[in-house]
């Protein structure tokens, strides 16, 4: 493997820094010019698909969170409160981010999800830039980022999730705006800036890496544990040559990252730390049924793993896959969920391999060099390929129906191409103002809420970070109790500034005595205005 300075094969771009010289040679034949890039054609078609989901915005279950962080750092740049409840505890959601996105939200007065939703074709093409750069370093061949891109979001398995931080093309759909895309794409960037401050080391680049690290700790911790995996996969290989500035550079970057990271104001990323091991249930189902969620990227990428392996065994795709799969296997064996935020690092290792032995072995057979055992080889593992990436398209596509308006979406025409069907309460926001506190017993409900900067009593999502988070909790069942006295319900309800109570169809016998004010919503649900609200706190 080459691991020296990339140099110019005469082609339409440089040669990848840590190919093979098959890899080299594909890189383009002299004399032929500059030729427009065919990644650029799809990658800007994407993009523009981005910018027509920001205009309908169909975003899941996060967006709520991150709308109201923005919101509090909007309101308070300095010391934001906590978007979920009404506390000054702010907790890990002021990143630089959302300090970005509530800079833009003061300056040009648009709303918090408006701006939010505007970030989304953004962090899709820094996401597509890095894949680019990232696949760059293994072929120079052009069509094996073409390849890539299509094997990233489609070659998951028969159930890809749709999850933060995990590019399925069902998920994507979702996550765009939400910092998990941003931090994959800083992965990206932050890797092929490692392979170059590894290949041609300067102060300048590696003060690069260092920062791209440090924001993305900041940004996404879960992608970061992701990006280190990484880069040590890059820098194993580098250890057959080392140099000088090596170990130099590296500590400049470590520096700087470390500096990055200890003086961000807004919190400490020890607290999370110390806090993982409270997200473990929530993660739960990332390791449900693993072959249907990610058994495809298996299938097609073990063999190009095993290929890369056959010709070095300090392979980086390979230790890639192999340094995020331990933790992964470990998460699952120990309840340590948390360390399934990792898959997607798994299975970007195996994507990209794919994509980059099956465009190099398809070259070869067209170029007459390879056996004709190896060509038959070839042809069925590209057929697999094929397949598992139009059932991947199929079962996967259903979300892009979300770039219609909501009213053209039926539930026939959702249950029939797989649509996820997303909450809608803009009837709720109607009556009740941000900053509002609303009493709901369905966290789904307060997280979707939070999208119109309503709290919640006790936080929709896990939030370790407060002190009282169990007090609230328990609180939050005792309001909802019918059991509870009604002298207690009403100090509970003063103790939380509770405005609003959303009652379900099956109703609250305990809650007409504390209406003020009553709106029928969808399906008989109620909004119920409480006497608090009006002065009885």
């Amino acid at each position: 493997m080459a691991t020296g300075s990339p140099n110019t094969t005469g082609a339409d771009r440089p040669a990848p820094v840590l190919a093979g010289r098959a890899d080299r040679s594909a890189a383009g034949r002299p004399g032929t010019g500059w030729r427009p890039s065919p990644y650029l054609g799809f990658a800007a078609l994407a993009v523009l698909g981005a910018v027509a989901l920001s205009l309908r915005r169909p975003w899941g279950a996060d967006f709520g969170l991150h709308v109201a962080a923005v919101g509090r750092l909007r309101d308070n740049l300095l010391d934001p409160a906590n978007p979920m409840v009404e506390s000054t505890v702010g907790g890990p959601y002021s990143t630089p981010y959302t300090v970005l996105l509530a800079l833009v939200v003061r300056l040009t007065g648009v709303p918090a999800a408006i701006v939010l939703s505007a970030a989304a074709p953004v962090n899709l093409a820094l996401l597509l830039y890095g894949l680019r750069r990232f696949v760059a370093l293994f072929s120079a061949d052009r069509w094996a980022p073409v390849l890539s891109l299509v094997f990233v979001p489609l070659l998951w398995g028969t159930d890809a999730l749709r999850w933060s931080g995990f590019p399925t093309l069902r998920g994507l759909v979702l996550i765009l705006p939400y910092p998990g895309t941003l931090g994959l794409a800083l992965l990206l960037i932050g890797w092929a800036a490692l392979a170059r401050a590894l290949a041609a080391p300067t102060p300048r680049r590696w003060t690069l890496v260092g920062l791209l690290g440090g924001v993305l700790v900041l940004v996404h911790p879960f992608t970061a544990l992701g990006a280190a995996l990484g880069a040590l996969a890059l820098a194993v290989p580098r250890i057959r040559r080392p140099t000088r500035a090596d170990p130099r550079g590296a500590a400049l970057g470590v520096g700087v990252a470390l500096a990055v990271v200890l003086t961000w104001p807004y919190f400490r990323v020890t607290d999370l730390i110390g806090a993982a091991r409270d997200y473990d249930a929530i993660h739960r189902p990332l390791y449900l049924d693993p072959l249907a969620r990610y058994g495809f990227a298996f299938v097609v990428g073990l063999p190009a793993l095993a290929v890369r392996l056959w010709r070095d065994r300090l392979d980086p795709l390979a230790l890639l896959v192999g340094l995020a799969g331990a933790p992964v296997l470990a998460g699952g064996l120990t309840g340590a969920y948390g360390l399934g935020r990792l898959w997607p690092v798994v299975l970007l290792g195996l994507q990209v391999a794919a994509a980059v032995e099956l465009v190099r072995a398809v070259r070869a057979g067209r170029s007459g060099g390879a056996r004709a055992v190896r060509t038959a080889v070839t042809g069925v593992w590209a057929a697999g390929a094929a397949a598992a990436v139009l059932v991947g398209f199929v079962l996967q596509s259903g979300n892009l129906l979300l770039v219609l308006p909501r009213d053209h979406l039926t539930s026939e025409r959702r249950a029939t191409f797989g649509t996820s069907s997303l909450p809608d309460h803009a009837w709720v926001a109607r009556h009740v103002p941000p900053g509002a506190v609303l009493l709901a017993a369905d966290p789904a409900v307060g997280r979707d809420l939070l999208t119109y900067e309503i709290r919640a009593v006790a936080p929709p999502w896990p939030g370790p970070m407060l002190p009282d988070e169990a007090r609230r909790r328990a609180d939050e069942a005792a309001l909802l109790d019918p059991g509870t006295e009604s002298a207690r319900r009403m100090e509970l309800f003063v103790r939380y500034g509770v405005d609003w109570v959303l009652e379900p169809v099956t109703g609250y016998p305990w809650l007409d005595g504390y209406a003020t004010r009553v709106v029928t919503g969808p399906g008989g649900v109620r909004l119920v205005r409480l006497s608090t609200a009006d002065g009885g706190r």
